[in-house]
């Protein structure tokens, strides 16, 4: 959703970038979040990266992969308020690692003022809609794989708040561009 994945042989889906040089921010990212900051959106990531743990990855380098991240996402001036790391696997059953809804509730801590039902958890997986809707937020499902993720949560009787291709249809519809859900056309 705001960098490319990479083929992992290993893995059924793509996977998060394991080397600082593979981290590619999609181009329309840093200005569509500078948009959601400059109307006054504060930004948190809530993100699973469970490379270290599943022996992929240094721990050192994770956190670098994850800097470049955030470089390449705020260059054009979008502010974050906190990032939001689950370094866990699955298995492990750990409280922060979405579905679960700790990641979202770390970030929610930093802003008492802000109504949760105002907020959103905006991602490309099931489990971001999942704990969005235990965290008590508006979820945003955007991506070329919503159809499988969807299934996914029609399994568990949840649809998200909006669909979409990608961050620029959520901003476009986030400050009232276009009225429209994709979800619903």
């Amino acid at each position: 959703m705001l960098n490319a994945t990479v083929p992992n042989p290993a893995e059924p889906r793509p996977d998060s970038p394991l080397a600082v040089d593979a981290v590619v921010i999609f181009p329309w990212v840093p200005s569509v979040l500078r948009r959601f900051t400059d109307a006054g959106h504060p930004l948190a990531i809530a993100t699973n990266q469970p490379a270290f743990a599943k022996g992929k990855v240094s721990l050192d380098v994770l956190w670098q992969v994850h800097a470049r991240v955030i470089d390449g996402i705020t260059r054009e001036g979008a502010r974050l308020s906190s990032s939001n790391v689950c370094l866990h696997r699955a298995e492990d059953g750990c409280v922060c690692r979405k579905p679960k809804p700790g990641l979202l509730f770390d970030a929610l801590a930093l802003h008492p003022g802000l109504d949760p039902k105002r907020c959103w958890m905006v991602g490309d997986r099931a489990t971001d809609v999942l704990a969005g809707v235990a965290a008590g937020v508006q979820t945003a499902l955007l991506g070329d794989d919503t159809g499988r993720e969807q299934r996914a949560l029609e399994s568990a009787a949840v649809l998200p708040s909006f669909c979409g291709a990608d961050l620029r249809d959520f901003g476009r519809f986030l400050l009232g561009e276009s009225g429209a859900n994709p979800r619903d056309q």
